[in-house]
C-alpha cells in the first residue's frame, strides 16, 4: 500500500535551503529556473518536528558514538586507554572505521537511536572478553595499522549484528532508512521517498544588502560596523512524498506502531518547515493545499509535470499564484486519471485554505481541515488492512 502526499506551499521572501555559495538552492525544470528545497532539508525539518512534538521517537546523526559509549561504560574497572581501544574495535567491526584525523569519531555519520545505543552498550559488555585481548594484541600495531588503512576488527558475530539491527529500527530510521557502505547487513531500506520541492513558476533570485550599526560608536564616527549580502527568493512550491506502508511495516515489525508512524509522517509533512534564515525572515507559511492519495495497488505518481509549463499570473488581475498552482495540479490529476484510470485508488482526501473553485473533479474529496484529511487517509488505510 502506498500513500502519496501532494502539497502546494507558498513562502514569503526567504532563504530556507542554501547552496555552497550561501544562495537559495535552485534548478531548471520545464526550461526555466525554479526555486528548490532539497529533500534532505525537508526530511530534517520533519525529524525536528517529530522531536519537538513528541510525534514519534527519533534517532540522531552523529560521528560521536564512541564518546557516548565511553560515558556509559565508565566504571567497568578498565583503564580509559583499554576502553578506548575496545570501542575502536567494536565500532570498526559493527559500524564504521574510525576517522584517521579524529580518532575518537567514526569516519561516517551514523544514524542511530537510543534503543540501539543501549543495545550496543550491552553487546560490548557481552563481548568484553573478546575485545580486551584484541586490544592487547593490536596495541603495539595500532599506529601502523591505521597508517596502512587496515581495519582492526574481530569477525562480526551474526547474533550481535541481528540484535543491533533490530534495536536500530526506530520510527524515523524505519521511515528514512540507513546506509552503512562498509556493513550492508546494517542497512535499512527507506519506507519514505521525499522529492525536492520545486517552485510552480519561474523564479528570479534577489539579493539583500544589509548593514549592522555599532551601538557604541562615538558620535564623530559614522558608517556601519559590518555589512553583507544574502540571497533570497519568494516562491510557491509543489511538494511530493511517498510512503510505502508495507516497507514501513517490514521495518518496524509492529502494526500499531506502523499506523502511529504513518499518521505522524502525514502530519509532519504538512507542518514541518525548514529553519534556514528564519530568524531574519520568518517565512513560516503552511501549505495552502494538500492531498493524500491512498493506493492499494498501482504505480505511484508525482504530479510535478503539472508545472512543466510554469504557472504565471497577470499583474493587476484578480488571480493569484497559489490559486493557479492548485488549479494546475487538480487539472493535471484529472488528465492522469482519464489516461491511467483509478484501479487500486482507495481515497484522495484533501484540505485547502478556500480553493473550492479550483478543485475540479476532486471537489468530492474535500475533507475539511488538515486533521480530518489525515484521519480520512488513515481510515482508508485501515479499511484496506481489514479487507
Amino acid at each position: 500500500m502506498n500513500i502519496e502526499l501532494h502539497l502546494v506551499q507558498n513562502f514569503a521572501p526567504s532563504c530556507l535551503n542554501r547552496d555552497d555559495t550561501n544562495q537559495p538552492k535552485d534548478c531548471e525544470f520545464g526550461g526555466v529556473r525554479r526555486a528548490r528545497i532539497s529533500s534532505q532539508c525537508i526530511k530534517r525539518a520533519m525529524r525536528l518536528y517529530f522531536r519537538e512534538n513528541g510525534a514519534c521517537a527519533i534517532g540522531s546523526r552523529t560521528k560521536r558514538l564512541k564518546q557516548i559509549l565511553m560515558e556509559r561504560l565508565k566504571g567497568t574497572g578498565s583503564s580509559e586507554e583499554e576502553l578506548s581501544g575496545a570501542l575502536d574495535i567494536f565500532l570498526e567491526t559493527y559500524y564504521s572505521q574510525m576517522d584517521s584525523k579524529r580518532p575518537d569519531e567514526t569516519a561516517v555519520l551514523l544514524y542511530i537511536g537510543e534503543p540501539e545505543i543501549r543495545e550496543a552498550t550491552e553487546c560490548i559488555k557481552q563481548l568484553w572478553s573478546d575485545l580486551v585481548p584484541a586490544v592487547s594484541a593490536t596495541g603495539t600495531k595500532a599506529a601502523a595499522a591505521k597508517k596502512k588503512g587496515d581495519r582492526r576488527s574481530l569477525k562480526a558475530d551474526p547474533d550481535i549484528t541481528r540484535r543491533l539491527r533490530a534495536a536500530g529500527l526506530s520510527p524515523d530510521i524505519g521511515l528514512f532508512g540507513r546506509m552503512l557502505a562498509e556493513l550492508p547487513g546494517m542497512n535499512v531500506d527507506a519506507a519514505a521517498q521525499v522529492a525536492h520541492a520545486i517552485s510552480t513558476h519561474r523564479v528570479d533570485m534577489d539579493m539583500d544588502f544589509y548593514t549592522a550599526v555599532d551601538d557604541l560608536n562615538p558620535e564623530s564616527e559614522t558608517g556601519a560596523g559590518m555589512m553583507g549580502v544574502t540571497g533570497f527568493n519568494s516562491a510557491c512550491f509543489y511538494r511530493y512524498a511517498l510512503l510505502d506502508r508495507a516497507q514501513l511495516l517490514d521495518n518496524l515489525k509492529d502494526g500499531n506502531l506502523t499506523d502511529e508512524v504513518t499518521k505522524a509522517f502525514l502530519l509532519a509533512s504538512v507542518h514541518a518547515i525548514p529553519t534556514g534564515k528564519q530568524n531574519s525572515m520568518a517565512a513560516q507559511n503552511l501549505p495552502s493545499f494538500g492531498m493524500f492519495v491512498v493506493r492499494s495497488s498501482g504505480a505511484p505518481c508525482s504530479l510535478a509535470n503539472a508545472y512543466a509549463e510554469p504557472v504565471h499570473v497577470i499583474p493587476g488581475g484578480d488571480d493569484d499564484l497559489i490559486g493557479r498552482s492548485v488549479e494546475a495540479l487538480t487539472g493535471y490529476w484529472a488528465r492522469m486519471q482519464r489516461v491511467y484510470g483509478s484501479d487500486g485508488l482507495l481515497a484522495t482526501p484533501l484540505f485547502h485554505d478556500g480553493r473550492e473553485n479550483r478543485l475540479r473533479e476532486l471537489a468530492s474529496s474535500d475533507a475539511g481541515p488538515v486533521q480530518a484529511a489525515v484521519e480520512a487517509a488513515m481510515k482508508a488505510v485501515g479499511s484496506a488492512k481489514g479487507g
